[in-house]
């Protein structure tokens, strides 16, 4: 098949390659679009004398729904076309263009308006810089061979639509499997969401008879257990009876070593941080005077500290036991669905399911005090960050195992934030 140099107008003979760039033009070989494929050397020789070309700015329209296409066909010789279709917005029912594909090198456009002589059914718009050759099938009853190009390119036209509208409907039977799988998936998000707001308005209805009930078990350390474990045993129904995969909540052991050997280098190197912050604090602040950096948590039984004793160890034991079953509940069953459920940029999704969570995660810890509050919120940003870039549950509960027990049981963080505030 021949290829020949293009000669447009004058005001035509440079492509825009982005706003402001020229670049000189080649020439197209009409053997690289399928709409030329069964012509011989002869006809398409004899295009010369039907094709034009032309070039578009982006943004510019090229020709807009309800226009008459005249018979022509456009065939995209560089860049993208935008099809947009005009409709009006569902919230405020005012005119709104949705863009319904993109088409690019070698595609064409134009052929339903020349098979019914109907108007343009969709906007075409430069999305980049385009240059379009235009092929004119207007009849000429004096010139036979413009006649058999015209029946040729028909009998394509009309193949290449047949073909169109069956590989679109593939596309829209994937579109509706999908819509049914993100109906499916946005239901259970809808369910977990719902169970952590139910959970959490319970928890701070319940917050002014929690501390009479702690004072009744007689231990400062019995009501959390209690409320960790409720918390878990209404979420993991939940999240069985989702019908996400469990490693979309972080429940497996794919690539467990690197996220494991990841979470303790990490989870190090923050308490060693933690521990350097907190001896600067002391010597710059005269009212921490006489604090030093090991100090243990505040354990009591019937108010008495019990520092060292069976009971400390039970709290510690306790913790360790119960920091899995923390970590369940603030990423797999808050911090996993708010990222799949939330729309947006990578980092914004991840930012805005951590924060949120460990808020919920801050929250839940009110009932000891609002010093312990705080004080957990800062690691659970960390922890969020842990479960972000391993989506494991098993390295953030490590995690949580190193920086929390160390915070609360070797370095007395809660004192500390109680006598900054």
């Amino acid at each position: 098949m021949p290829s020949f140099p293009l000669n447009p107008p004058s005001s035509t003979r440079a492509v825009l390659d982005s706003p402001g760039v020229l670049r000189p033009l080649e020439t197209l070989s009409l053997a690289t679009i399928p709409l030329f494929a069964k012509l011989t050397d002869a006809q398409i020789e004899a295009l010369r004398n039907l094709l034009s070309f032309e070039d578009f700015r982006q943004g510019d329209v090229v020709i807009a729904q309800g226009q008459h296409s005249l018979d022509r066909i456009f065939i995209i010789v560089d860049g993208e076309a935008s099809l947009r279709k005009t409709g009006r917005s569902p919230l405020t029912q005012e005119p709104l263009e949705y863009e319904i594909e993109v088409r690019g090198k070698g595609d064409i456009f134009g052929a339903m308006s020349v098979l019914d002589g109907e108007p343009a059914p969709v906007t075409m718009m430069a999305k980049t810089p385009l240059r379009l050759a235009v092929l004119d099938l207007k009849p000429n009853g004096r010139d036979g061979v413009s006649r058999t190009i015209r029946n040729i390119l028909i009998a394509e036209l009309r193949r290449t639509l047949a073909n169109y509208v069956r590989d679109s409907l593939d596309k829209r039977v994937d579109s509706l499997r999908q819509e049914a799988e993100f109906s499916g998936y946005r239901n259970a998000v809808g369910g977990i969401v719902i169970a952590a707001l139910s959970l959490l308005s319970f928890y701070t209805l319940a917050l002014g008879t929690l501390p009479s009930f702690e004072s009744y078990l007689n231990v400062n350390f019995a009501l959390s257990p209690f409320i960790i474990v409720l918390f878990a045993a209404i979420f993991f129904p939940v999240i069985r009876k989702s019908g996400f995969p469990s490693a979309f909540f972080g429940l497996s052991l794919h690539n467990w070593r690197p996220a494991l050997i990841f979470s303790i280098t990490a989870s190090l190197a923050f308490i060693a941080f933690g521990a350097l912050v907190k001896w600067a604090t002391i010597a710059a602040i005269p009212s921490l005077a006489g604090m030093t950096v090991i100090s243990f948590a505040d354990i009591r039984v019937g108010n008495a500290p019990v520092m060292m004793s069976p009971w400390y160890w039970l709290a510690v034991s306790l913790y360790l036991l119960l920091t899995p079953l923390q970590e369940f509940v603030a990423r797999c069953g808050i911090q996993a669905p708010l990222y799949a459920f939330l729309q947006g940029g990578e980092w914004k999704r991840r930012a805005s399911s951590i924060i949120v969570s460990n808020l919920v995660f801050a929250a839940a810890h009110a009932h000891i005090s609002l010093e312990f509050a705080l004080a957990a919120f800062l690691p659970g940003i960390f922890w969020g960050w842990i479960f972000a870039r391993t989506n494991s549950l098993l390295a953030v509960s490590v995690s949580h195992f190193l920086i929390g027990g160390a915070g609360i049981f070797l370095f007395g963080i809660e004192e500390l934030v109680s006598k900054l505030l």
